[in-house]
């Protein structure tokens, strides 16, 4: 939870009872600012099959927002779509359009208020995020799904 003293909120990551998914997939295959996070994990089965690729020891860790920071989940299809429109755009897409073909993006504003994002546009037109604040936040994860943390995403106050 956040405290007065230090703003950081450890997200709860609840694993689906799904079949791993077939193939490992990396950063390397998200576009553009994806592929470049503060912190991010590859979801396994189990805790002990989880694959940290940057910033971090655990996904424990990995799921820690702090003022700012954003954490979205992308699984082998919303990466796929993401690179798609990527390519579509001649690599120009800006991050907020990335970032709507995330499963699930959660929040922190700077001003310590808990947000899901609302934004979605499925190459349809430009996007705008809306935060809607919330009081508790949580994640829905299946194995082989990418969790990535960027710092400084969320800028406005709700």
């Amino acid at each position: 939870m956040t405290t007065k003293d230090e703003q950081l909120y450890q997200v709860s990551v609840e694993r689906q009872k799904a079949a791993q998914a077939a193939g490992n997939y990396d950063l390397a295959d998200l576009p553009g600012g994806l592929a470049k996070p503060a912190a991010a994990a590859r979801v396994g089965k189990v805790a002990k099959q989880d694959k940290i690729l940057k910033g971090g020891k655990s996904l424990t860790n990995v799921a820690r927002l702090i003022p700012g920071a954003a954490l979205a989940v992308f699984g082998r299809p919303e990466s796929r779509w993401a690179m798609a429109y990527w390519r579509r755009t001649g690599a120009a897409a800006p991050m907020a359009e990335l970032l709507s073909y995330a499963r699930q993006l959660i929040g922190m504003t700077p001003a310590g208020t808990l947000v899901v994002c609302l934004c979605g546009h499925a190459g349809q037109g430009p996007c705008i995020p809306l935060w809607a604040p919330r009081e508790e936040v949580s994640l829905t994860v299946q194995p082989n799904d990418l969790l990535l943390r960027f710092e400084e995403l969320v800028e406005n106050d709700v």
